[in-house]
């Protein structure tokens, strides 16, 4: 039996967001340039975990919380089978600093599923960041939890952790090569007849030097 990864749906979560009173944004300045880019990609995609932003952007403790009091993040608690999780929003401050799309504790009306894919979006950042690849990160219209564009090329990141629904119509309307992440390749099963061109990645793969799958005479091979 497979062990089952990290960022399962089927581990016992519980998300325990911190709701902020106001959008007072202060008038903190950007530090560092590392700050720019972490606000950026965190905007563009929702939510990051504590391992993740150290790993993508090099911040220390004592850095993250400086950019908690500067009001550029928000923490908030990813609870997994009572372990508690650290998760970083942007804050009202990364909203007035770089123009990006900030809404008051929109963060409160989140489930599971739509924060675990993003946490697996930026799994994958990391390892690209690993591979010293350099990119892009952009949001994405739903099905897709982001956009990456990797040299002259732009991928949809499509994240499987439950059942989507109307995934038919949306793939079929899509233009640009997609990279699919699932648990295993069951979960990406009942999808396997749009996916045809896609890339996959197991989340097993994401904790190593990967290779794709692609799919081949009916199965996902390398």
């Amino acid at each position: 039996m497979n062990k089952r990864s990290p960022f399962s749906i089927d581990h016992d979560w519980r998300f325990e967001p911190t709701l902020l009173e106001n959008d007072v944004a202060g008038n903190a300045p950007i530090r560092v340039s590392q700050e720019t880019r972490a606000m950026k990609a965190i905007g563009r995609i929702g939510i990051i975990g504590s391992v993740q932003i150290s790993r993508l952007f090099g911040f220390k403790r004592h850095h993250i919380r400086r950019m908690i009091q500067d009001k550029k993040l928000v923490q908030h608690q990813l609870v997994k089978n009572k372990n508690a999780i650290p998760v970083f929003t942007i804050g009202p401050r990364a909203g007035k600093l770089l123009s990006l799309s900030y809404e008051h504790n929109k963060w409160r009306t989140w489930t599971v599923e739509q924060i675990l894919r993003k946490l697996v979006f930026f799994q994958l950042c990391c390892a690209l960041h690993d591979k010293q690849k350099a990119f892009q990160i952009d949001n994405a219209a739903f099905p897709f939890t982001g956009k990456l564009e990797i040299g002259q090329d732009i991928r949809q990141v499509l994240v499987i952790r439950k059942k989507l629904e109307k995934l038919d119509e949306e793939i079929r309307h899509n233009t640009l090569p997609i990279i699919v992440i699932a648990e295993s390749f069951d979960h990406v099963q009942p999808y396997n007849h749009l996916l045809g061109s896609a890339k996959l990645l197991l989340d097993e793969d994401l904790g190593k030097d990967y290779r794709f799958y692609i799919w081949k005479k009916d199965e996902w091979v390398r």
